[in-house]
């Protein structure tokens, strides 16, 4: 079984299921969520449910209670994706939405004991700073149980990344800031995605994803397969 960490089959209407893939499918904001849960349930699959930066950043979060609601009543394996995007913010008060929104989504999965699947662009500093003060993080280990998606920040944070418990989340698009962050972190830390339909047309395409990391550590497909479905499977208690 290969498995896809990261993709949103809401995007993608002619998606069929395949025997030897599993996707984890995930939303970004209300209206996605909704149309997830119902993927979800139709094809029983694992879901991840969150309000995202960009979400964060031009809706109105009046309804934001609500919306959380919703996500505590269909039980994810995961809050996600949320985050910080500050590619996108054009201003203050957006990064403010997002900071607002990110924080309330972190203690959700604190209330509800569920990992979180971060989104980052353009703010890996204060996103990891926020994690290592927030109270998720585990007193005891210093731990945060989470997976930073679409892996794109320096070798600085993807190693305090690691060093917090994160595990990293590859797409099949090579950069050199990847190739240094799949280097560094053990094949026990790594996950694969397709960010369907953005990096990806499917999830069937998670075979590239494999290949990549495979090909930077130098390791067979067989391997990196079987231990990054055994990763998702350990962050999102799935039974493959």
């Amino acid at each position: 079984m290969l498995v896809d960490a990261h993709c949103h089959l809401d995007e993608i209407p002619q998606y069929l299921p395949q025997k030897d893939i599993l996707p984890v499918i995930c939303g970004h904001s209300h209206s996605s969520n909704l149309k997830i849960i119902q993927i979800a349930k139709k094809h029983r699959l694992p879901f991840v449910l969150g309000i995202s930066p960009q979400a964060a950043q031009k809706e109105d979060l009046s309804s934001l209670d609500e919306w959380m609601e919703t996500i505590r009543k269909n039980k994810p394996c995961a809050i996600g994706e949320i985050g910080l995007d500050y590619h996108w913010a054009k201003n203050e008060d957006q990064k403010k939405n997002q900071l607002f929104v990110f924080d309330r989504m972190l203690d959700l999965a604190e209330e509800l004991h569920l990992p979180t699947v971060l989104h980052c662009r353009d703010a890996g500093d204060e996103l990891l700073t926020i994690l290592e003060n927030h109270k998720t993080q585990s007193a005891e280990r210093k731990t945060v149980s989470a997976m930073w998606h679409f892996f794109s920040g320096t070798e600085a944070q993807a190693k305090k990344a690691l060093d917090m418990g994160m595990l990293l989340s590859f797409p099949p698009l090579p950069s050199k800031s990847r190739e240094r962050a799949i280097r560094l972190a053990p094949l026990e830390k790594i996950l694969v995605e397709t960010d369907a339909p953005a990096a990806a047309r499917s999830p069937r395409e998670i075979t590239k994803a494999i290949e990549y990391v495979a090909s930077v550590k130098r390791l067979s497909f067989e391997d990196v397969a079987r231990q990054t479905a055994k990763n998702a499977a350990r962050l999102f208690n799935l039974k493959l």
